[in-house]
This record gives C-alpha cells, sequence and structure tokens, in this order.
C-alpha cells in the first residue's frame, strides 16, 4: 500500500501544481494531502462544512518587470530597502531629446555634494573655461631702493580656491633672484575682494573639526587648512615624532602621542583657539609598523593664515622682516605691483570639485561669481548662479540653491532640474567638453573609482556622487562611441544609513542600463542587489 505523504511534501506539491510544473501527479499528491490533512484533524460535528468553506492560502506571483530600459530601472528601484525614502529620477536622451524615465522628477530633494554640478555649470557659463584668479603682491610706491622694500608688502588674494604654500613660496623666490634681500615693514593681507572671512552658508548647522569644513576667504591658501604629520618612534613606549605644516608661529604644538606595538593608529586630537593662537593637542598611540600618517584641520583666519605663510616663505628665501606678525588692510592706490600668481584655468580647477568632491573649492568659487565692483557676498554669488539657469531654461519651481557644496541640510533641487541643466550644458559647445571632463569616471577615477570597476560599461559613465546621512545621489552622463549621451540624475533621500549599499547599487545598476542603452546592447536582467557596490569616496 501506497505511504500517504507528509504535510512538508503537500505543501511543495500544492506549490508546484498552482505554477502548472507538476500535471497528473500533482492531483494525486493534492488528493492524498486532503486525506492526511483529514485522517490527522479531530472530527467534530461540522467539520466538512468548515473543511469546505476554509479559503485556500493566497500564493503570490513574483512580479516579472519587462526586459525594456523602463521596466528593468522599475526592477532597480522596487528593492524594499528604497521603499521607504523620497526618489526623484530623470533620464533624458541626448540623441533624440528623447525623456527615457521619470520618477517624481519634479520633486525638489536634497542633492548633497550633486549640486557642485550646478556651481561647476554655472561658473563655466559666467567666467568661462579660460578664467584664472590671481594673488598678487604689492609695495608702496618708490619703496623699493636696491635689495630693501622700505615699509610693508601687501598680498591681495582673488578667491583663488587652488593656492597652496609652493605657490607664494615661487613669489618669494622670484623676489630673491631679483636681489631683494630685506623688507623693513611687514605683511599686510588684503582680502576685500571678499565681504569677509566666514564659513559658508549652512555650515553652522553642525559642529565639526573636519577639512571639508573649512571657512572661506579672499586669500585662502592651502584650502585652509593646516596638516599634522605624526610618525611613531623607534620602538614601543617611544615618543611619536609630530610636526605641523607649515609651521607658523599661531599653530602651536603640543605632542602627548607614544609609539605602541602592531600597526594601529589609536591618535586623537584636540584643538583650541585663544588669543589668535591655536592650541593642537595630539594624544594617543600610533603603532610601531603604522608608518607616517597626515591630518588636515580647518585654520580660524584665513586672511591672517595666508599672511603667516607668506611672511614665512619670505623668510626661508633669505628675505627679512623687520614685523614678524601680518596685518589685515587695504592695498594703497597707487601702490606698485611687485609679482602675481596665476591658478589653473577654470576648466582644470573644476575637476576637484567634480571629481573629488572638494567642498572648500566649490565655496569659493561660487563666493567669487558675486558681480565685480564691490567685495563678494555668498548671497550675491547665489543670485548669479540664479539667473544663469534662467537663463538656460531651467525652471526654478521649488529650488533651493543654499550654498556650493551641498553641506548640510541646505539645497534642494529636483531630477528634473538637474536633466535640464545637464542637457542645456551639454549642447552648449562653449562648455560642454570641459564640463564633461570635469566629472568622475566610473570605475577609473575620482569618487566613482570602485562602482562599475568589473563591468564591460566601465568608462562609459561620467557622473558626480552626492552623499550625505540617508542621502545617496547620482547625476551625469552615460554614453557609447558614435552618439550623443543620456542625461540623468538620481536622488534618493530619506534612507537607513544601513541601506548605504543598497542605494549605491541601484545608483551603479541604474548607470550601467543606461551605458547598455546608449550602445544598443541587452539589457541584462539581474537583481539590483548582485551590482558591485563600491564605495563613494565624499568627505561629506
Amino acid at each position: 500500500m501506497m505511504s500517504p505523504p507528509d504535510l512538508r511534501s503537500c505543501s511543495r506539491a500544492a506549490f508546484g501544481w498552482a505554477f502548472g510544473s507538476w500535471g497528473r501527479r500533482a492531483s494525486w499528491w493534492l488528493a492524498s494531502c486532503a486525506l492526511v490533512s483529514l485522517a490527522v484533524a479531530p472530527w467534530s460535528p461540522g467539520a466538512w462544512a468548515r473543511q469546505a468553506l476554509a479559503a485556500p492560502a493566497p500564493i503570490t506571483a513574483p512580479v516579472v518587470f519587462p526586459a525594456t530600459l523602463e521596466g528593468q530601472i522599475d526592477a532597480v528601484l522596487s528593492d524594499p530597502a528604497l521603499a521607504a525614502g523620497q526618489l526623484g529620477v530623470a533620464v533624458v536622451d541626448l540623441a533624440t531629446g528623447e525623456s527615457l524615465y521619470k520618477r517624481n522628477p519634479d520633486l525638489a530633494l536634497n542633492p548633497a555634494s550633486n549640486v557642485k554640478l550646478v556651481t561647476t555649470a554655472a561658473a563655466l557659463g559666467l567666467l568661462g573655461p579660460a578664467h584664472r584668479y590671481s594673488t598678487r603682491l604689492y609695495h608702496d610706491r618708490e619703496a623699493l631702493a636696491g635689495a630693501t622694500i622700505t615699509g610693508d608688502v601687501y598680498l591681495r588674494g582673488g578667491g583663488d580656491p587652488a593656492l597652496v604654500t609652493e605657490d607664494l613660496w615661487a613669489m618669494a623666490a622670484d623676489l630673491r633672484a631679483r636681489g631683494i634681500q630685506k623688507i623693513t615693514g611687514g605683511v599686510v593681507v588684503d582680502g576685500s575682494r571678499f565681504d569677509r572671512d566666514e564659513l559658508p552658508p549652512g555650515f553652522d548647522q553642525k559642529e565639526e573639526l573636519a577639512a571639508y569644513r573649512a571657512p572661506s576667504g579672499a586669500t585662502s591658501v592651502n584650502f585652509n587648512t593646516f596638516e599634522v604629520r605624526v610618525r611613531p618612534g623607534a620602538a614601543a613606549d617611544n615618543a611619536a615624532f609630530a610636526s605641523i605644516l607649515p609651521p607658523v608661529a599661531t599653530l602651536v604644538l603640543v605632542n602627548e602621542a607614544k609609539t605602541s606595538a602592531g600597526e594601529r593608529d589609536r591618535l586623537s586630537v584636540a584643538i583650541e583657539v585663544e588669543k589668535k593662537i591655536t592650541t593642537v593637542t595630539l594624544r594617543g598611540t600610533i603603532g610601531v609598523g603604522a608608518g607616517s600618517q597626515s591630518y588636515r584641520y580647518p585654520v580660524s583666519e584665513p586672511s591672517r593664515h595666508a599672511g603667516e605663510v607668506l611672511a614665512y616663505v619670505l623668510k626661508q628665501n633669505g628675505i627679512r622682516l623687520g614685523r614678524a606678525k601680518p596685518k589685515l588692510g587695504a592695498v594703497p592706490t597707487d601702490a606698485t605691483l611687485l609679482g602675481v600668481h596665476h591658478s589653473e584655468p577654470l576648466s582644470v580647477l573644476i575637476r576637484s570639485v567634480n571629481k573629488h568632491s572638494n567642498n572648500f573649492m566649490a565655496e569659493q568659487i561660487l563666493k567669487g561669481l558675486a558681480s565685480p565692483g564691490a567685495p563678494a557676498t555668498f548671497a550675491g554669488a547665489l543670485v548669479r548662479v540664479q539667473e544663469f539657469l534662467d537663463e538656460i531654461g531651467v525652471a526654478n519651481e521649488g529650488m533651493r540653491l543654499g550654498n556650493g557644496s551641498g553641506l548640510y541640510d541646505t539645497n534642494r533641487i529636483s531630477a528634473g532640474q538637474f536633466a535640464t541643466m545637464l542637457t542645456a550644458v551639454h549642447n552648449d559647445y562653449r562648455m560642454s567638453a570641459d564640463y564633461v571632463a570635469s566629472l568622475a569616471i566610473m570605475g577609473v577615477d575620482g569618487t566613482t573609482r570602485s562602482r562599475l570597476e568589473h563591468s564591460d560599461r566601465r568608462g562609459f559613465v561620467r557622473a558626480k556622487t552626492g552623499t550625505l546621512d540617508g542621502i545617496y545621489c547620482l547625476s551625469g552622463y552615460a554614453g557609447a562611441p558614435n552618439r550623443a549621451p543620456i542625461a540623468f540624475s538620481i536622488l534618493f533621500n530619506g534612507l537607513r544609513k544601513a541601506d548605504a549599499g543598497t542605494a549605491r547599487a541601484a545608483h551603479n545598476r541604474i548607470a550601467e542600463l543606461l551605458a547598455r542603452h546608449a550602445a544598443g546592447q541587452p539589457l541584462v536582467i539581474e537583481s539590483p542587489a548582485s551590482t558591485a557596490t563600491g564605495e563613494s569616496g565624499d568627505a561629506e
């Protein structure tokens, strides 16, 4: 006699039958399951009636998404981890002008560092890709006689976002090469191109001792940061070696760090500013095998710090100063130009902004967009950015621009507005090449270097990442040979930090789908979770 199946077998049989895979054998198994059910259930009056009226358990079929671009993007966005968030997606084929996909395209969201796309587009449009920032050095009229400058030298900043110690050193070396050996006064810093030294808008929302939260100033050097370098001693329990660069008088290092066994770094830094002196206290341990370490922190007074750095490099070049401490002041109207440093062209500078998400440079570039003729303000600069967007046809409904870097809860813009802007910039021959070249190449460099690195679409997507707590954004272009690219913007807000990997996997998968569509390749059907996530390098 044939034995009846157990209950687990019945369950499997019912599932197989429901999808038409068991045929006639399923009928026997289902009948057997019913017999087993009756055999094990205790009998009671009306049991047969209740058995007949009981509804079968519903079986939910899995959702099957069509193998179209729209269907596959829908599949990516169907991940349960994204359900609790606010999503905005817009995709436009620049070869035809056709909208390929929309999901809440008009929903204004926090774009995080994607707002740098707006800042750099406006800069290219308003200043031009060949624009350079100038930092000038002056002396009083007829103050140079022989090897001596009588009085002060004046350092006037032009808002250069990339001025570093080496640039000031080159200016000082030029003075020495011209035979100048003595300045009877000191250094005066003129930062009047900007209205003041200040934190950019929104930066006061969160107190963080971080290099990416540095203040802005017209005369700024080293991204308005200083560097602490540490290396271990020769053996455990020895004092660690530490130094500050540049070694100026108002940066004081208190080194309490020790060397420990192993390779781990357990260092901490405390910074106090009192009476214009910044005291940096280094504590903890660094492993004997850890090697040299470097840390950057923001300066408190950009203009004064720039003056100190100039004084330091003048002394390095053998030029004596009569006054050690720099002062703040204006260049006299009749002053004589002594030297000038020109930055790299804007087309080169914006690569650091978009590829590496440099917040300081973004804010410097933004403030420098304010109309000339008066000290620049962030408010004035943002007005010009909005005028630029209006001119290229980007609607401003729901848009709120508060700063140029995207840090904190300051900006609102929709995926549709990004797509419109990306389209307009790409279609403007004067700036399109430099703009696209400034974006990170997925799988190759910048903040996207580890994303799509194993895909055959590696190198065919150029984009800007944006990352804050619970906010994950990616906007840019996906392309293929011999055709115009596809512009896209993918904005996710309100997600859990634990779902960061899922969000980035979704970005990667959509970017890969767009690149495949541009190339006319099949859209491979796979789970979004199987896409390599690759961590973003955004320092936000």
